[in-house]
């Protein structure tokens, strides 16, 4: 049972690196290790208003390239890199330019055959200059993110299923306020090599910041889709959109990944 639970952590892990969620609850063996890189586009053509209505907004896309470095320092504690490159483009304007170098550390509390309780704690650098006042395109400023982890694996109908949840706060210097983050993933096996993942994530500022910062929400959904392939790689698609929102972008877009786990 504890083997088979470890294996759906691990799997679990790598596909929520490759997505808007870096990590999942599940921690590194020690000397564990892996290296992922995904590419992102995001379209939006369209914007929500204060009160959640959809509006016509200057269209925006951003394509963004992310590596991923994980590392099992012990059993219990696991170290993490990512960096990314991203093009903004709009009608007017384009850039390309480097996104925030993100360095974390995930200690295992507690676990059980099944479940396994985690803390993370993530120091933000920035990149680019950012864009204030699009919530989903990030602040051009330093950022502490800390958050509680949770997850559960088991078999429903003989296929290995796993849960994992995710409370966190986002500390931002700047003018940009801070950030209340729940994420939701929710994944299963229909075949031993194909595992499919459903995930919610939502995030609301803590007030207004300050200058072009006003109060802000949005819910992102993500469906993808993750194959194994031999000697240790994976390979994940998926879609993702922007469900409802408060003052934020309604995107369309996609990701593509590829890791090796060593």
């Amino acid at each position: 049972m504890a083997r088979r639970s470890m294996r759906l952590g691990w799997t679990a892990l790598l596909i929520l690196a490759a997505g808007p969620a870096h990590t999942a609850a599940w921690t590194q063996p020690k000397g564990g290790k892996e290296v992922i890189v995904s590419v992102h586009r995001q379209d939006s053509s369209h914007g929500f208003d204060l009160g959640g209505e959809a509006v016509d907004i200057v269209d925006y896309r951003k394509t963004e390239l992310q590596g991923f470095a994980e590392y099992g320092l012990f059993d219990r504690l696991t170290l993490r890199a990512q960096g990314s490159v991203r093009r903004l483009r709009t009608r007017n304007a384009r850039d390309t330019e480097p996104g925030h170098l993100e360095l974390a550390a995930r200690y295992r509390i507690s676990s059980g055959d099944t479940w396994v309780l985690s803390t993370e704690s993530a120091v933000r650098l920035p990149g680019g200059d950012g864009d204030p006042g699009a919530a989903q395109r990030g602040s051009p400023d330093a950022e502490l993110d800390t958050r509680l982890l949770l997850g559960k694996s088991a078999r429903l109908a003989g296929r290995e299923v796993f849960l994992d949840l995710q409370a966190g706060w986002r500390s931002r210097d700047g003018d940009a306020p801070d950030e209340r983050r729940l994420e939701v993933t929710l994944g299963g096996r229909p075949t031993g090599r194909l595992m499919l993942i459903g995930q919610v994530f939502d995030v609301a500022s803590v007030g207004a910041g300050q200058g072009v910062y006003e109060r802000y929400r949005y819910r992102n959904l993500q469906l993808t889709a993750v194959y194994d392939l031999p000697a240790g790689w994976s390979v994940q698609a998926g879609a993702m959109g922007t469900a409802s929102g408060r003052n934020a972008l309604r995107e369309r877009g996609g990701v593509l990944a590829v890791w090796r786990r060593f």
